[in-house]
């Protein structure tokens, strides 16, 4: 419900929304307040989410279309720490879809809000579009931090597509306009641009590019990536053809991932499964196969396009195997 605030409250909010600053911006997961680890602090600032939104509102009836914009480019993570998708497409949605709608910086930077949160609905369309207006707008203002994001948008659909090689050509332009922005907001274009080239199956650079990611991660202090970029750099040793270095890889990763994720829990015995396979032990890889698709539907996951392609790898491998 909408409480009554005054145009003076909803600048006091705009100033406010200045100040949110992100640990790792261009991530897919939930982001994280500098300054705000604790939980109690991430608790209040998503509490706070709905007080920016009737800022924006209140400033939009008084005409303020810049400002109403600037909230939602500053504030729409605070929906993904709620975990509230719907409810953050609807205040994004509220202030989109108002006024003139000029190219701004701040409006490309909403735009992107937008369809992030559409893919993780997995409203693909929805996602394709948005993340199409925010890039031309970003072109429209020529600004380095939404150029960063609009073409890591474009190219998290291309990869959703299978269009890697598209992919990776669009990650490399987000990260050209990354370059002088700090290292967090590298991040999710350079996962990208290993992500599509591994799945092109160059799997030389894609080692070269996931060893740099996890260098990356490592100085921002993202153990969630750190252990992902671990599990990729073992599953990329398997398509070199080397089990030893992806087993190394594998064991250093589960060390670090979340032991009560199902999703990580799954991938796990996938990787197991895998060194399994490729040291002939087939009864054994099929077991741990079976197990690990059992975990992604109980816990209702879909693996994600670049684990999907390795469990399909290792059911076809499993399935020749069986058919000789």
């Amino acid at each position: 419900m909408l409480l009554e605030m005054s145009e003076e409250k909803a600048r006091h909010m705009l100033e406010l929304s200045r100040t949110l600053r992100w640990e790792f911006p261009t991530s897919q997961g939930t982001p994280i307040i500098r300054g705000q680890a604790a939980s109690q602090d991430v608790e209040q600032a998503t509490k706070e989410r709905e007080s920016y939104a009737n800022a924006a509102r209140v400033l939009l009836e008084n005409g303020n279309e810049e400002g109403a914009i600037e909230i939602a480019a500053n504030a729409w993570r605070l929906w993904i720490m709620a975990r509230d998708l719907d409810g953050g497409r609807a205040f994004l949605a509220s202030v989109l879809e108002k006024g003139e709608k000029k190219p701004s910086r701040a409006r490309s930077l909403a735009l992107y809000g937008d369809a992030l949160l559409a893919f993780r609905q997995g409203r693909s369309e929805e996602s394709r579009q948005r993340s199409q207006a925010a890039l031309d707008a970003a072109l429209a203002v020529d600004d380095r931090e939404a150029l960063t994001l609009a073409y890591l948008a474009v190219s998290r659909i291309a990869f959703e597509d299978g269009e890697y090689a598209k992919s990776a050509s669009l990650a490399v332009k987000a990260r050209e306009f990354a370059r002088d922005l700090g290292l967090a907001m590298g991040q999710a274009p350079l996962f990208l641009h290993a992500s599509a080239t591994r799945l092109i199956g160059d799997y030389d650079q894609a080692a070269a590019l996931f060893e740099q990611s996890l260098e990356l991660n490592r100085k921002i202090r993202d153990q969630g990536m750190v252990a992902a970029e671990l599990q990729n750099l073992g599953f990329v040793e398997i398509h070199r053809g080397n089990v030893d270095a992806a087993e190394r890889y594998f064991t250093e990763g589960e060390k670090i991932a979340p032991a009560s994720d199902p999703y990580s829990t799954a991938m796990s015995i996938i990787n197991k499964a895998v060194i399994a396979f490729l040291r002939e032990n087939l009864d054994e890889s099929r077991s741990l196969l079976q197990r690990a698709q059992s975990v992604f539907k109980e816990a209702g996951i879909d693996p994600g396009a670049d684990d999907q392609f390795e469990i399909n790898w290792l059911h076809g491998q499993l399935t020749t195997k069986k058919a000789r």
